[in-house]
């Protein structure tokens, strides 16, 4: 243990902005008008329903505003010790479906695969302005407009320039028809465009279905997001993506780790089972060997449990991750989270492996750049090495206890 401070990366946070009208001048100006028409759809939803762009209510803390204020932000990744973040989206982008309380609701506006191509470079060209704040900290996520493969291309091209550095958001497969199977050879010049340009393919946990307003669909929705989350994760590996450009890296974010142990048990068995039918000329190494030489998880948010049980997954593919700013991820405890998860003994290598060294091959970030911003801001192996004995709400009123970052289960066993 050394009194040096650690590089931290947080493998998911989440940026939008503060209205979704902020997007307008963003857009084209060809798709402004159907903008407003978008808008004032959300609008009347929302007067209605009670619901906002941010799932209804105030903001809990000042720090929420770092949505779309890259000063506060900044201020926050100070505040816990983070040098680096990945950013995703937060919410909807315009013509996107639009989240609300109790699901994703459709506004009885439907867009076009024009309008949503729109929508899609007006959120980057947001994303890409708030990075440029500080862009060596500043990891943004490109969304691009899947089904839609030729546009997909065209806006992976189209991203390439604008700096995000954090790859591209791969939207969740739900039904064959809403979306091809991640194994149709309708993808293959997406994925070749995505390899040329060293963009990494990230899944992110939620996807676009309503399970109701009922108490149980918060629930439902945590019960089935992993899966959902990770469905591609076949489709891309038995179709042989990674076999046909090893240079792709796919990240699997908010999706905890206590699956990968099994799956990738169950994968290896379908293929020696698989093998029957001559598969192994098709796929010559074992799906194992694909996913630890390709692929990453996001572990939002990695629970002592999962990390004490790290070694059956494999070390090398964990990346901690805040959330920042959900009130579910370990924002503004995060020293307290590190010390719930790591403050029982972690070795050096695996504690810089988890925390910033996985994150850094994932996405090509160069840790010297970041030396100096640890330097400042960074926490000592000494400061996470102290155990935590009271959880943040079990001491102080009117500090919620968040039972999702804080949480005591997590593990397969």
């Amino acid at each position: 243990m050394t009194d040096q401070r650690l590089t931290i990366i947080s493998s998911d946070c989440h940026a939008g902005p503060e209205r979704m009208s902020d997007f307008r001048d963003y857009l084209d100006p060809q798709y402004r008008e159907d903008f407003d028409e978008y808008c004032a759809a959300i609008d009347a939803f929302e007067a209605e329903s009670g619901s906002g762009l941010l799932g209804g209510g105030a903001p809990s803390a000042a720090g929420e505003d770092g949505l779309w204020d890259a000063d506060i932000r900044t201020g926050c990744l100070d505040e816990d010790g983070v040098a680096a973040e990945v950013i995703f989206a937060q919410g909807s982008i315009p013509f996107g479906p639009y989240p609300a309380v109790g699901g994703f609701r459709k506004l009885g506006f439907t867009s076009s695969p024009a309008q949503v191509a729109a929508g899609c470079r007006a959120y980057n060209r947001w994303l890409a302005q708030l990075c440029a704040k500080n862009p060596l900290r500043h990891l943004g996520i490109a969304r691009v407009p899947l089904p839609d493969v030729d546009a997909a291309v065209e806006e992976v091209e189209f991203v390439a320039g604008l700096g995000l550095r954090g790859g591209i958001h791969l939207p969740p497969v739900t039904s064959q028809h809403a979306l091809p199977f991640f194994n149709d050879p309708a993808y293959e010049p997406f994925w070749a465009t995505c390899a040329d340009h060293q963009m990494v393919l990230n899944m992110h946990g939620g996807a676009n279905l309503d399970y109701g307003s009922g108490p149980e669909s918060f629930a439902l929705t945590l019960a089935e997001v992993d899966w959902l989350s990770h469905r591609g994760l076949s489709h891309i590996i038995f179709s042989g993506v990674f076999e046909r450009y090893p240079s792709l890296h796919l990240a699997m974010t908010e999706q905890r780790a206590h699956w990968v142990h099994q799956l990738l048990d169950d994968f290896d068995s379908v293929y020696e089972h698989a093998d029957r039918f001559g598969f192994k000329q098709h796929l010559p190494k074992s799906p194992r060997e694909y996913f630890f030489e390709n692929c990453f998880i996001g572990a939002s948010f990695l629970s002592r449990p999962e990390c004490e049980a790290r070694d059956e997954v494999g070390n090398r593919c964990f990346m901690w991750a805040s959330d920042y700013p959900h009130m579910e991820g370990t924002w503004p405890y995060t020293n307290e989270a590190l010390r719930y998860t790591f403050g029982w003994g972690v070795p050096d290598e695996d504690l810089d492996a988890m925390l910033s060294a996985n994150a850094a091959r994932c996405y090509n970030i160069d840790l010297d750049q970041l030396r100096p911003i640890a330097d400042k801001i960074g926490p000592t192996q000494a400061d996470i090495s102290v155990p935590i004995d009271t959880l943040p709400g079990e001491a102080e009123e009117g500090r919620p206890f968040r039972s999702w970052a804080f949480r005591r289960h997590g593990a397969w066993h």
